[in-house]
């Protein structure tokens, strides 16, 4: 006699949490080899897409200054989505699925996503501040330099809520990028779950729960990796190395000191980098994981639209159960109702 829970939706959901949850972990480091390969050129290529933007940008300003800012910011904005596109796009060819679309499409849903984030995180930053202003003291906006801000408000308890403010806002940006994470890896390959042409949004919050939890992790995993590191080498004693190269680099900066590869710098660096990248493979493994449970899971949209058209050119064609326009829409209405 089996022992197994009954199948209720909150089992198979909570299946389906504990699958997306766990299969991330392992899966995320094959993506990561695949993203520290192209990691160089991923960098250069991100820097120079970032600087012809912004000099774009300033020339555009020239005649229309408001043009200026909203440039930038798309390319700022697309620039933090890009590693992920990239990413969840790697993990799809590494499962066995093929884009359809070619790399230079990812820029426009970068900057579509990236602007959803950035808009959204900088109006929940502005609600906390204004809110935790507001609860801790009115009379913060009326201080002209921090040491009086400072002397007045040391010995009163505003530390706590602003830590409160502080989780909140890391939070909800983590919130956010966890409900994006299924429609960025369908932009990734111009394709969504059902096999259907990309729709931008489509499967918004899709498997909330387990993506919603990576998101938090990798960020605090990254965190505290960061922590580690500057442990270690402060332990270790490479710290004053580190700091002298930091003021040899100065003077290299100022010309005063010949310019030369500082290796410690470089290393430095391309950990810190890669600690990054690891934290954007887990988020990509994830939106991954989610994308291929939609797609395995009921009948793909595509594949009846296809026998219908079949149906529809040969009555004699019998293969599979002919359906009208209204019931496909009410099928694919009620499968995204479904899957949110």
């Amino acid at each position: 006699m089996s022992s197994s829970l009954p199948r209720t939706p909150n089992n198979i959901r909570a299946e389906i949490t504990t699958l997306i949850f766990t299969q991330a972990f392992p899966f995320s480091f094959s993506i990561f080899w695949r993203m520290a390969v192209v990691l160089p050129v991923m960098f250069i290529g991100l820097a120079l897409y970032s600087f012809v933007g912004t000099l774009l940008g300033f020339l555009v300003g020239l005649l229309f200054p408001a043009l200026s800012f909203l440039m930038f910011f798309l390319i700022m904005a697309s620039s933090t989505v890009l590693p992920t596109l990239i990413g969840t796009r790697m993990g799809l060819q590494a499962k066995g699925v093929q884009p359809s679309t070619r790399l230079r499409g990812l820029f426009l849903p970068a900057m579509i996503y990236g602007a959803v984030e950035g808009l959204s995180a900088t109006l929940i930053i502005g609600l906390v501040i204004a809110f935790s202003v507001a609860v801790i003291s009115p009379d913060l906006l009326q201080q002209n330099e921090v040491s009086d801000l400072v002397l007045q408000y040391a010995d009163t308890p505003w530390v706590g809520p602003g830590m409160l403010s502080l989780v909140v806002v890391f939070l909800s940006v983590c919130s956010i990028r966890a409900s994006l994470l299924v429609p960025i890896t369908s932009a990734s390959i111009g394709r969504d779950p059902d096999g259907l042409h990309y729709t931008p949004f489509r499967h918004f919050r899709a498997s909330f729960g387990p993506l919603f939890g990576l998101t938090i992790f990798s960020y605090v995993g990254m965190i505290a990796m960061h922590a580690v590191l500057i442990a270690v080498l402060i332990l270790s004693g490479f710290a004053e190395s580190l700091h002298a190269d930091l003021l040899e680099f100065g003077d290299m900066t100022q010309g005063t000191a010949t310019i030369r590869p500082l290796w410690s710098l470089l290393g430095l660096f391309f950990i810190y980098m890669l600690i990054g990248t690891w934290a954007f493979s887990l988020q990509c493994a994830g939106g991954v994981l989610g994308y291929l449970h939609l797609r395995d899971s009921g009948p793909r949209l595509s594949d009846l639209i296809e026998a219908n058209q079949k149906a529809a050119k040969d009555p004699k064609e019998q293969s599979a159960p002919r359906m009208s326009a209204e019931d496909l829409r009410a099928l694919r209405k009620s499968r995204e109702t479904g899957n949110r």
